[in-house]
């Protein structure tokens, strides 16, 4: 009886841990969605210290001009469209990189293998600002000495989220590759293929979860981005995660319009995280316990 009871207990406490932590990480959301549907003045309005002015999750007059002049005030659909062009670039770029790094540092044995490995994984120690300024000059010498402009450009932007999306992808896809044997790439070989075909043919597709996470997360890592963003686009590449700051300015704060442009530009990546959800999940635990 007193074990049954204690487990009882510990079970009663688990899932009141997980629902703490539910209610935790849902609550802003839970708000952003309440708030589209709000009025600016009441958003504003809101007081806590005002019993007729206490904010509520449900919005005391409903309306949904904030989505119909979603695209009006800003034009978020523009910045949407440049995010999906940087971060799709990136997934694509970063994946077929860290792929071809991975299998390499699983495979092959080479001087310098291990220190390699320990510099890629330094470099995740350092925080992205200190190569803000970095960045931004070299971009500025390089188009200075050939004319290529870098800054305010698709592939400029794609090539600065790859750099930072591309330690962790590699060290998780060699990580995922050590653990598919070495014994079928070479029956692969002795089958007929050549090396490069024993990749493409016969690791990738046993490779699919882990290939699968690390484009997610180098996608997810492109759209999330502000900092490079902010110094590094301009009007023909500006990003929803810095455009979405255009609904606040100097005369006015359109917190309704910005809840709601929240809304609409945070469904597709929802849609595409759901839908890879399998594949993101088994490929990090398998990255993380493997090799």
């Amino acid at each position: 009886m007193k074990r049954r009871r204690r487990r009882a207990v510990q079970q009663v406490l688990l899932y009141l841990a997980v629902a703490l932590v539910v209610l935790v990480v849902l609550a802003p959301y839970g708000w952003m969605i309440s708030g589209s549907f709000k009025e600016t003045l009441e958003l504003q309005a809101s007081d806590v210290t005002n019993p007729e002015l206490l904010p509520t999750w449900i919005p005391r007059s409903p309306t949904l001009r904030n989505y119909r002049d979603v695209n009006r005030v800003v034009p978020i659909f523009r910045y949407f469209k440049h995010s999906i062009i940087i971060s799709l670039g990136t997934m694509v770029v970063c994946t077929v990189v860290a792929l071809l790094a991975g299998y390499a540092l699983s495979r092959f044995r080479f001087r310098g293998r291990e220190v390699y490995t320990v510099s890629v994984l330094a470099t995740q120690m350092l925080p992205g600002i200190l190569f803000l300024i970095p960045y931004y000059l070299i971009f500025t010498l390089i188009t200075r000495a050939t004319g290529l402009p870098l800054r305010d450009t698709y592939w400029g932007m794609i090539f600065t989220y790859t750099s930072f999306a591309l330690p962790f992808s590699i060290i998780m896809l060699r990580s995922y590759l050590n653990g598919i044997p070495l014994e079928i790439d070479e029956q692969a070989m002795i089958d007929g293929c050549t090396r490069s075909q024993a990749l493409w043919r016969v690791i990738v597709p046993l490779a699919t979860p882990g290939i699968a996470a690390v484009g997610i997360y180098s996608f997810i890592m492109a759209w999330n981005e502000v900092l490079f963003a902010s110094v590094l686009t301009g009007r023909a590449t500006r990003t929803v995660a810095v455009g979405i700051m255009d609904y606040v300015t100097m005369t006015i704060s359109n917190w309704g319009g910005m809840m709601a442009a929240c809304i609409v530009v945070s469904i597709p990546v929802l849609v595409l995280f759901t839908a890879m959800q399998r594949y993101i999940v088994e490929g990090l635990i398998a990255g993380a316990t493997k090799g």
